[in-house]
Formats: structure tokens, sequence, C-alpha cells
């Protein structure tokens, strides 16, 4: 039997497909704008301009920790927002704009400058661009934690940013190959161009959750906590209580933890994945490196496009939990079998590992989404407020900082491991050695802790309808008391 509409805690009319198809495609310019920068830059500002990749590196971290403490503020804000369009709509509207034009800024330096202007440049447009990223990101991903109304029904919607995110990753991955094209006189001249194209992009998918969704009404009023206290008070809505209350969720610690470790681990060696391809696979040649790149991508997210509908029916047959444990033992399978298969003699068996990434990444990015709504309606049982532009933010604050960390640490692993620029295809046996180690390595170490750390996650869907029920019978009796 079908809900009222106005019961919102248990309405179990399905989403529309234009508002999961205009969701979902918002999500093309979010891994876009989250992944082209270290793709490019490590490339662009080390390889072409001679800046030490170290700095680099910590310059991507810092934008990520300036990122991350300016999320939980982007967060609370759209939850607080009070406007005729909505609360996350004129977010992400401005967001949108401001990250395409930052985005085409980061590659427009003017050319003879010294690796300290260099660094400046590349410092001020990152810090700004990632500011934009939050204005633009942080509500789009509330957006979609409040939409669905169901256990089941917030999977299907999250695979719909699962399917078109991985085509912005596949554009991400061609970047560099692009600016490798003879129409270019070199790199700079090419990441120009591709910059303004990509910052264009990035402008025109953002707007699709605005053109095509209608963001979700809320409860008129806040419920009161599950446990009544001694006197009556209002749930608190400042943004501190709602920091509180969310590293006091044990579900939410754990998730985050999870995920910010699985986060950590890859991309510590992202930025090492251009270096394996080009020295360790390709002794120096950039231009073929770069096209095997592309294909390891495109190889990688179109797996990961084909298996999203088969992890959605997998996580509402069997339960998220167990779907995304299992992801996480996949994951770590697949760092195994990339040991054998980085092969100089034979490159392109790389490409095996590509496919195979595509089962975790599929079930991993949907099913994180999917379980922040549980947990924000755990919350709302607890402290009578919704917050899932908070919660959403925190979650992104948690593995940012890690992300900020892991870029930090990935300059300096080249120069512990002995690369030299300078070198070019001639890098010693050792440095390769260990570039293929931390690779391999790192990553299937960060997913089997990761696997211990969310054994202990509690939200199974039996858990999840029951908290839901709860919220709905407070709502029905609200209205009761209010008609009375």
């Amino acid at each position: 039997m079908t809900e009222s509409p106005k019961d919102t805690h248990t309405a179990s009319v399905p989403l529309s497909f234009k508002t999961k198809l205009g969701y979902g495609l918002g999500n093309l310019s979010v891994m876009t704008a989250k992944q082209a920068p270290k793709q490019l830059a490590l490339p662009v500002y080390n390889v072409a301009l001679g800046v030490n990749p170290g700095a680099v590196g910590t310059l991507l971290a810092l934008g990520r920790v300036w990122d991350a403490i300016t999320d939980p503020l982007v967060g609370h804000w759209s939850d607080k927002a009070v406007t005729r369009w909505g609360r996350r709509k004129p977010f992400v509207l401005g967001g949108a704009f401001a990250t395409g034009v930052f985005f085409a800024a980061m590659w427009m330096f003017p050319r003879g400058l010294s690796s300290g202007q260099y660094l400046g440049y590349f410092a001020v447009t990152s810090f700004l661009f990632y500011l934009a990223l939050g204005f633009f990101s942080v509500p789009w991903y509330a957006m979609g934690y409040e939409l669905a109304g169901n256990y089941d029904e917030r999977t299907k919607l999250m695979a719909f940013p699962s399917i078109f995110g991985p085509v912005g990753q596949i554009l991400v991955g061609w970047l560099y190959w692009f600016t490798q094209r003879d129409m270019f006189a070199d790199t700079i001249e090419g990441v120009r161009c591709v910059g303004m194209g990509a910052g264009l992009i990035l402008l025109i998918f953002g707007l699709m959750p605005v053109l095509l969704v209608k963001e979700r009404a809320l409860p008129a009023s806040p419920a009161p906590p599950v446990v009544d206290p001694p006197k009556k008070r209002r749930p608190k809505t400042s943004f501190l209580a709602g920091v509180k209350a969310a590293v006091s969720n044990g579900p939410f610690m754990l998730l985050t933890v999870t995920f910010t470790m699985i986060v950590v681990g890859t991309s510590m060696v992202n930025g090492l994945g251009f270096y394996v391809h080009v020295y360790y696979l390709f002794d120096g040649d950039t231009k073929i490196a770069s096209e095997l790149v592309g294909w390891h991508t495109t190889v990688w997210l179109v797996c990961s496009m084909c298996m999203t509908p088969l992890m959605a029916w997998l996580s509402v047959r069997f339960g998220k939990k167990e779907i995304f444990i299992a992801a996480l033992v996949w994951g770590v399978f697949r760092m195994i079998v990339l040991w054998f298969v980085l092969a100089p003699s034979h490159p392109w068996l790389v490409l095996i590992n590509a496919a195979l990434a595509g089962v975790d990444n599929a079930a991993i990015f949907m099913l994180c989404h999917a379980m922040i709504a549980d947990i924000c309606d755990l919350d709302e049982l607890r402290n009578g407020t919704r917050r899932e532009g908070l919660f959403g933010a925190l979650y992104a604050w948690f593995f940012k900082t890690g992300i900020a960390l892991s870029f930090a640490l990935s300059g300096y692993i080249l120069t512990w491991i002995g690369f030299d620029r300078d070198l070019g295809g001639a890098q010693s046996e050792s440095t390769l050695l260990l570039m293929k180690a931390c690779y391999c390595g790192i990553p299937a170490l960060m997913f089997a802790a990761a696997i211990a750390v969310f054994a202990g996650y509690p939200i199974s869907r039996r858990v999840a309808d029951d908290v839901r029920a709860q919220l709905a019978g407070r709502q029905r009796a609200g209205r009761q008391k209010q008609a009375g």
C-alpha cells in the first residue's frame, strides 16, 4: 500500500526517472572536478614546468585541507537556508558557475615564470577552485541524501550518480592525452585549451540538478527526540551541536573512517600511477603512456558503469553492508593481481586490473552515499532535526583531510624512491621496483584495514526500516496533535 505523500518518512513512491537522471548527471561534474586537478597537476607543473613534485603534492594537500575546513560550514548553511528555490539549489547554481571558471583559471598561467611563481599561481587558483567546488558539491550530495524515502530506493537513486560519475572520470583520464596532441605547440598550450573545455563541461552538467530535480519537502517542524528529556527543549540546530551529534554517531564514524582509509590508500598512489605508466612501463615515453592511461581509465570506468546495476540489485537482495564488505575483499584481491599484470614486456595487460577495478568502484561509492542517508534518519530519531548537508560535509571533511595527507605524501614518495626527472626513462632498477611496490601495496593494505573497521557497522535493512517507522509514527502524532 502506498503511503500518503504527506508522510515524508515512509513515502515509498518511487522517484521519477527525470529526478534520478538530473541528480545523477550532476555527479559527472562532481567527479570531473574532484579528479582532474590531481590528474593534471604533476604532469603539468612538475614534468612540463619543472616545479618540485613534493611542493606540488603539498599544495594539492593544502587545497584539500582548505576544502575540508569550508565544507562543513557550507553544509550547515544549506541545511538552514530557506529560499523560494529550495535549500540546496542556490548553492548548486552558484557553485557550478564558480567551479567551471576557477578550474579553467588553474591552467591559464603565463609563460616564463620561476618555479616559485608557478607554485604561487597554482596555490591561489586551486584554493579558489576548491572553495567553489565545496559550494557546489556539498549541497548536491545533501540533495541526494534527502530525495529518496526508503532503504532500497536510496540505493536505486545512488546508482544514477554511480553511472554518470565514471563518465566524468573517463574524461579526466584522457585530459593529459589531449594536451599532448600535435595540434598544440606544447603541453602549456594544450592544457590551457583543455582546461577551458573541461571548465565548460563542469558548468553544463553542474546545472542539471538545478534544472531537472525538485527538492523534497521536509516536515513542517522538527519532531521531539526519541527520549523525552526532563524539560522540553527545542532540538539543537547549531553548527557545533550538529558536529557533536555526528562525531558521536557510531555508524557514521565507522563508515567515514572506512571510506577515508580506502580513499587515502588509493589517493596516495594516484599521482604515482602516471609515473608508473610513463617510466615503469614505457621508459619515459609520455605520448604512448598517456594513451594507456586514457584507456586504463576508460576500461575501469566503463566496467564500473556496467557493474553498477548489478551492485544495486545485489545490495537490495543481500544488504548494503554485506555487498560493501565483499567489494573491499575484492579490492585486496585486485591489487594482488595488479602486481603480476604490471609488466614492461606486456604493458597493455594492466587493462585487466582496470576491468577488475570496476567491481569495487561501483559498489563502494554508490553504497557509501546510500548508507549516509540511513544514518541521517538515525540522527533525526535521536536529535529531532534533519541535517544531511552537515553530515555529508563532515563525511567529506574526514576523507578530504585524509586525501590532503595522502597528496602531501605522494609527492615525497617520488623523492623517497629516488625518482629523478632529469633521468627521463633511465630511472634506476630500485626506483622502478619501489614505484611498483608502492603502487600495488599501499592500496591493498588500506583495503584490508577498512574491512576490519567496517565489520562493526550496525545498520541493516531491518534497523533502517524500524528507524523510519518510528519517525513516521512521530510525524503522524505531531500532525494529530496540531489538528486536535
